[in-house]
């Protein structure tokens, strides 16, 4: 594998615009590929992920191989509201797309940087980066700048005014005094002008409200990345009445400008904006230096061939009954536009597959009458250079501890001084817990076997010399699935290893050892009769 990756390396660094590596069979293995390409070559890397939930589990894996804070990941998700539903983009979504492009703009120009983001976000219009720069600012102590100024940008930049404040994105003024929380940082920060000029600059604890140092400069992001003051609203309500005279959107339209008349935002004002304040922007002005990673092409296509399908009909059908709506090319580039951008970049398609299986897909996909039509953004029939590297999952022991010991023993025996292997957990206690398990074993504990730190899935790259078992992979697998990992309930996770570890309370033997939900694993060690309540029961005895 070892020539397979120079090859790779050499290939990127030539400017070849499409390579295919094929064989990698997880997002933690390509996690793997791409943390060492990127320390190898000091490129950055755009990473277009299937979804919202798949741009996440790259973001963690990163986050375990890289594990260095001069290098940034930034995740850009895209708005999962419908833009024809008259909805809003979630607060959260819409804050952590603002910090990711403001981001883009003062990290990349620094250092080497990962960005993971997800088709739909590859496709939606947004702001120019010199808008997005201009949302927020960097205040420099001794310096002038004006109050009323940073005030009104941190309005129209979504921040709310509080008194105290009390979290990220609030702001509160107290004469010539301003208090300020960029979503980016720890804690707030208490801004003094005299007159014009940035007299100090201090960090302070919200809770207590006293200072924790003193800033030389501070830096403070946006919360949307749409800027919009009470103006643009009313100009807004002006030219929509002219834009949807026709009587079929008198209703609809009352019931937005009805706000926008007074400077008030109204539900669903972010995919409407544009009337006039037009979105000139595109992803790709902020990555214009990024190779950009396709992460299986073919699911790629598939998804953003559906969102076109989507938004296109939905359009139509909200147009029909009367409801104002922007054309879709209004929000989104259009897949010729998309395709066209593609074309001009450094392409590295992960198909774990290889071409030969996506030129099946593609075939079957173009008789497809059930499918959205193919874009061919990524055809199979390009002509490309194909790497192969080969990954493999790791097997799956579902509480079996005896079994793993024997597999790690087995890997000992066999294994070279160029090849390692690694238990990841999540929690410093869990890694106690494995080394007394493994202890009581009699296995002994290789230096650096178990590490903390978050992966999506084990797996093994002979090539690399590496095979990395999870918790999961350990003592069963999670069940519970969501859209985002991050931000699932840990009890149903901790629940379900549970069910993984012990199938039947019948099948425990004195010794065996089981997950408790609050307080992890433990050893059964029998049943004791104990009276509660009046009367006698039995429980289950655990050591810990």
């Amino acid at each position: 594998m070892a020539d397979e990756f120079d090859k790779l390396k050499r290939e990127l660094q030539s400017g070849t615009r499409v390579i295919c590596l094929s064989g990698l069979t997880s997002v933690a293995s390509k996690a793997l590929v791409l943390s060492k390409l990127q320390a190898e070559t000091g490129k950055s890397f755009a990473i277009v992920t299937e979804s919202n939930s798949e741009m996440e589990n790259w973001t963690t894996d990163l986050g375990y191989f890289v594990n260095d804070d001069q290098f940034a990941i930034i995740s850009l998700p895209s708005f999962e509201a419908d833009p024809y539903s008259g909805v809003s983009p979630h607060a959260e979504t819409q804050e952590r797309r603002a910090m990711a492009l403001w981001q883009l703009g003062h990290l990349l120009k620094r250092n080497s940087s990962f960005v993971v983001l997800s088709a739909r976000s590859l496709v939606q219009r947004t702001v120019t980066p010199d808008e997005i720069a201009s949302l927020g600012c960097v205040l420099i102590r001794d310096k002038d700048s004006a109050p009323e100024a940073l005030i009104e940008k941190l309005m129209a930049g979504g921040y709310v005014r509080e008194d105290p404040i009390f979290g990220p994105g609030q702001f509160s003024v107290r004469g010539g005094i301003v208090d300020v929380w960029s979503p980016d940082a720890e804690s707030p920060v208490r801004i003094e002008f005299f007159g014009d000029t940035v007299e100090s600059i201090r960090a302070f604890d919200a809770d207590t409200q006293l200072s924790t140092g003193q800033l030389n400069e501070i830096a403070i992001a946006p919360m949307r990345e749409f800027a919009v003051s009470p103006q643009d609203l009313k100009d807004w309500a002006f030219f929509a009445k002219e834009r949807f005279a026709d009587d079929k959107f008198k209703r609809n339209l009352k019931d937005h400008t009805d706000f926008a008349d007074e400077g008030e935002p109204f539900s669903g004002w972010e995919f409407l904006i544009p009337l006039v304040k037009p979105f000139t922007g595109t992803v790709f002005d902020h990555l214009a230096d990024c190779v950009f990673v396709i992460d299986e092409p073919t699911a790629i296509e598939h998804t953003l061939a559906t969102h076109y399908e989507h938004i296109n009909n939905n359009f139509d059908a909200i147009t029909e009954a009367g409801e104002i709506g922007l054309a879709p090319n209004d929000l989104f580039i259009t897949p010729d536009d998309l395709r066209t951008k593609l074309e001009k970049t450094l392409s590295l398609e992960l198909r774990a597959l290889g071409k030969t299986a996506a030129g099946t897909d593609e075939e079957f996909a173009v008789g497809e009458a059930t499918k959205a039509k193919p874009l061919f953004l990524f055809p199979a029939s390009a002509k490309t250079t194909e790497i192969e590297l080969q990954s493999r999952s790791t097997r799956k022991f579902h509480g079996d501890i005896a079994a793993f010991v024997t597999e790690l023993g087995s890997r000992s025996k066999t294994n070279g001084e160029q090849n390692r292997t690694e238990i990841v957990v999540q929690t410093q206690g869990m890694a106690e817990r494995i080394r007394e398990i493994l202890r009581e074993y009699d296995t002994s504990l290789a230096a650096n076997l178990i590490q903390i730190g978050d992966v999506s899935s084990g797996f093994e790259v002979p090539g690399f010399g590496l095979t990395l078992y999870t918790e999961e992979d350990i003592f069963g697998e999670i069940t519970n699935e969501s859209e985002n990992r991050n931000f699932k309930s840990k009890i149903t996770s901790r629940k379900s290893k549970l069910g993984a570890f012990v199938s039947d309370f019948r099948d425990l033997k004195i010794g065996d050892y089981v997950v408790h939900v609050d307080h992890g694993i433990g050893r059964f060690d029998g049943l004791q009769t104990i009276s509660s309540q009046g009367a006698d029961r039995e429980f289950m005895l655990l050591i810990y």
